[in-house]
């Protein structure tokens, strides 16, 4: 899920008693909900392709969620030691549990999307996909938003923080989707109207509640989904359905069948629409064997999903494209063989 989405789990934890139970409670939980996503740093490296493969994987797997709680709950409590607090000490075994708690957060929210998540790292690859809740869900941000915000006093710290995640959001939309900015700046609206709404009431709880019902719920619709799909398409091999961003009804559809990938919608009360489109599934050959093991596309074809690839011969030269089906048009990587 986006940063946001991460933060307001934690903050919305923090808001209940769980963050009254000991100093920098409310520490463990936010920063919790965001540790694993210190994977990305890898991002500003230069190494593009050695950060995609590196993505949701050791951080976010069994062994981190061992680790990483240990070793927030020692920084947490060395700032305490640093800074010390005698009438409110931290609790180690406290913040422990708490961090355990948030960073447990993480991958679950992450597993949800169909970019995928790789639980078992560093002991095995395999990839796991929860396909059901888009990765930028924007009712996911009014339910934890609004169950955040309402009842807190509108200080400069949290009109900053809404002004700060509006304008990233908005920026990433504008770039990727801009049909949505209308519903980008609807929420927007909705939670500026929960922070300035005046009232002793605290939703946290309540949000958290309704989030994981929501999620629950986009669960249940995509395995019925994947099992209305399939009786169209008994000779389909794998089938992925992936949410819309604002419409519970309408999934994507991607099918492989024995020779090709098949592309389509599945909107419940109107059923599947296959596009004309379609794309190879990879054969074994010479090409693709030289280009799938070239260096600079290890990551990528650890995060494949739906791999395919065209070959182009000019001038004594082989350009292979390698692509995933999930983003028709976008993130393909050209390897240029000898």
């Amino acid at each position: 899920m986006d940063p946001l989405t991460h933060t307001l789990a934690g903050a919305n934890l923090a808001a209940t008693r769980l963050g009254g139970t000991t100093r920098f409670a409310t520490a463990a939980l936010v920063l919790g909900a965001n540790l694993p996503d210190v994977d990305s740093i890898l991002y500003f490296t230069g190494h593009q392709d050695a950060a995609f493969g590196f993505r949701r994987g050791w951080t976010h797997g069994i062994l981190a969620l061992l680790v990483l709680p240990f070793l927030q709950t020692a920084v947490l409590l060395l700032v305490d030691r640093l800074r010390p607090n005698p009438a409110r000490p931290a609790n180690g075994r406290m913040l422990l549990l708490l961090s355990a708690l948030a960073i447990l957060t993480h991958p679950t929210l992450d597993w949800l999307n169909t970019y995928g998540m790789r639980w078992l790292m560093p002991f095995r690859g395999t990839w796991f996909y929860g396909d059901s809740v888009y990765i930028m869900d924007p009712w996911l941000w009014l339910i934890l938003g609004a169950g955040y915000l309402v009842g807190k006093r509108p200080t400069p710290l949290l009109i900053g923080l809404w002004v700060f995640f509006t304008g990233a959001i908005v920026w990433v939309v504008w770039r990727r989707s801009t049909e949505y900015l209308a519903v980008v700046a609807l929420v927007a609206v909705m939670l500026l109207v929960a922070l300035l709404w005046r009232t002793q009431k605290h939703l946290a709880g309540a949000a958290l509640v309704l989030a994981t019902l929501y999620i629950g719920g986009r669960l249940t619709i995509h395995a019925l989904t994947v099992r209305a799909v399939q009786r169209e398409l008994p000779q389909a091999a794998r089938i992925a359905t992936g949410p819309h961003p604002i419409d519970p009804r309408r999934w994507n559809v991607i099918a492989q069948t024995p020779h090709e990938y098949r592309f389509g919608d599945y909107i419940w009360g109107e059923g599947l629409t296959l596009y004309p489109e379609t794309r190879r599934v990879p054969v074994d050959s010479p090409e693709y064997r030289a280009a799938r093991a070239h260096p600079d596309v290890d990551g990528f074809m650890t995060w494949a999903r739906f791999p395919s690839y065209t070959v182009e011969r000019e001038g004594g030269v082989t350009r292979v494209t390698l692509s995933d089906a999930r983003r028709a048009g976008g993130s393909a990587r050209v390897v240029v063989l000898p």
